[in-house]
């Protein structure tokens, strides 16, 4: 029984020398991924404090330009934006009247359209055309063929094919 309890001792010593080999491996390990970022930290801290460095002499030179510009310079930039809007404001008025101008020819051509629509919806059907006539034209459409083709099989016109078409509004 001294043997097995000598066995089981040795057994937990290993085990126990074991784990604290394998955590100081760990610990080794992660000491140097730690020491690794801090590098990369440091470098970047590096590379920002130059950033700032040459950011700060920029805006030196910014501010000692914008003191070293004459007043009379400010002055003349000033009134040129002044004439300028002072220009512009009779172009935009005109923009405007002009625009009213076209949606006022828009509307009347919009009425003389519907006029004209509605005078040919009230036109009697050319006398070449009958029922039976549309029907055929109808179901050729439907069928697939083209209107030229329609046109040329029932003898009639193109614009009197297209016209019953658009009239059943199947184009």
């Amino acid at each position: 029984m001294s043997f097995e309890i000598a066995a089981v001792l040795i057994a937990l010593a290993v085990l126990v020398f074991g784990l604290i080999y394998y955590s100081i491996t760990k610990e080794n390990e992660t000491n140097g991924k730690l020491r690794s970022i801090a590098h990369a930290v440091e470098e970047l801290h590096r590379e920002l404090y130059k950033i700032d460095k040459r950011l700060s002499a920029e805006m030196e030179i910014i501010v000692s330009l914008q003191e070293s510009a004459p007043i009379a310079s400010r002055a003349m930039h000033e009134q040129v934006g002044h004439d300028m809007n002072q220009m512009s404001v009779p172009i935009m008025e005109s923009l405007g009247h002009i625009e009213g101008t076209f949606s006022a020819y828009k509307e009347k051509t919009e009425n003389r359209l519907r006029y004209l629509e509605e005078r040919i919806r009230n036109l009697s059907l050319p006398s070449s055309i009958s029922g039976l006539d549309d029907e055929k034209v109808i179901s050729r459409y439907n069928q697939g063929v083209e209107v030229d083709a329609i046109a040329k099989e029932l003898r009639l016109s193109k614009a009197e094919v297209e016209f019953v078409l658009k009239i059943n509004q199947l184009r």
